[in-house]
């Protein structure tokens, strides 16, 4: 194997960061080398991503999100594991289990939702996975997915199906949109008064206080794309934005007091996307169920992987996150585009 060197994040110059990102990152790569003190959430703890550098090259990383979790009531450290990722060359050396070895050595308890590649390295070295996390998509202009029909406007047909589309989800009343930019303070009184630890034992639950809010949203970079729905005491926050072509709405975080009414919620948040040239609402779900909201057909599992040093807190972890949402780990990374 040839010599390799493992640093910190900050201690890596940006152009040899640049360069990494391009090749591994490539929609992602100018975000990436900008944002990357935002997206760790550096400075927060004393964890960083790592970078496996050959011959002064960069040839891997294995990033870092810290979280806090509240697991038999006790606030728990833990990592995020994202943006795993080695140069295509580097591949098959044995290069990806030395940096998840070294990366394990920073917390004790440690979190991820990974692919089928990543996933073979972490059971080597004794995580636990499940599939009960699910990304779900609602398509409203379903023709612009199909290859064929990006050349052709069948603008009567994509009419058509939208129509039955809003028929289903239309509401007499519409609810609109805050921009969370301008009214950043609507949505930390709502999410102040209403988020509350649910004690739940069986489950760990992130901790998501005012320092996690300010972190993901204020501090975002792309905060002016994202807004805040609010409908009978329950609030979703979403990211609207348009990428090769396509305009999406992803719903990043919501609140609900009862599951009928989050349904309810839901479908005013589709409602709105119809009337609003959106071409497809996104979201993630485990352990609420969304009925008919979300076709099961547009349903895709989710690893779920996890690993830690105490053996009663892998226990807990292992089946699963009691809320995760769409705003969590690396999971909505593909909206962080320039």
């Amino acid at each position: 194997m040839q010599e390799y060197k493992i640093n910190k994040i900050s201690q890596i110059d940006k152009s040899q960061l640049s360069d990494f990102y391009k090749k591994t990152y490539h929609k992602r790569y100018k975000s990436l080398t900008n944002n990357w003190h935002w997206w760790y959430r550096v400075g927060y703890s004393k964890f960083e991503p790592l970078i496996i550098s050959v011959d002064n090259k960069v040839i891997g990383q294995a990033g870092v999100q810290p979280i806090d979790l509240n697991i038999l009531e006790s606030k728990v450290t833990a990592i995020y594991f994202v943006d795993f990722a080695i140069l295509p060359q580097y591949q098959h050396k044995g290069f990806g289990k030395i940096l998840t070895r070294e990366w394990m050595k920073i917390c004790p308890n440690q979190i991820s939702f990974c692919n089928n590649q990543s996933l073979i390295i972490f059971k080597k070295l004794g995580w636990k996975n499940n599939l009960s996390t699910k990304r779900l998509v609602r398509p409203i202009n379903a023709l612009k997915f199909l290859p064929l029909t990006r050349k052709f406007k069948f603008n009567f047909i994509n009419q058509t199906l939208r129509h039955f589309i809003k028929k289903k989800y239309n509401r007499d009343t519409l609810i609109n949109p805050y921009n969370i930019n301008d009214n950043f303070k609507i949505i930390h009184d709502s999410f102040k008064t209403k988020i509350k630890i649910q004690n739940n034992h069986e489950f760990a639950e992130i901790i998501r206080d005012e320092k996690w809010l300010h972190w993901r949203l204020m501090e975002c970079p792309y905060k002016k794309d994202i807004f805040f729905f609010e409908f009978n005491n329950n609030f979703a926050i979403v990211h609207i934005y348009k990428v090769e072509n396509i305009r999406r709405l992803n719903i990043l975080f919501t609140y609900s007091t009862e599951r009928p009414l989050e349904n309810e919620l839901l479908i005013q948040i589709i409602n709105w996307a119809i009337n609003n040239d959106i071409d497809l609402v996104w979201a993630i779900n485990s352990n609420i169920k969304y009925d008919n909201t979300f076709p099961k057909i547009f349903s895709k599992s989710i690893n779920f992987a996890s690993w830690s040093s105490d053996a009663k807190i892998s226990e807990i972890l292992k089946k699963g996150l009691l809320d995760p949402q769409g705003i969590d780990s690396d999971i909505d990374s593909s909206l962080y585009v320039e």
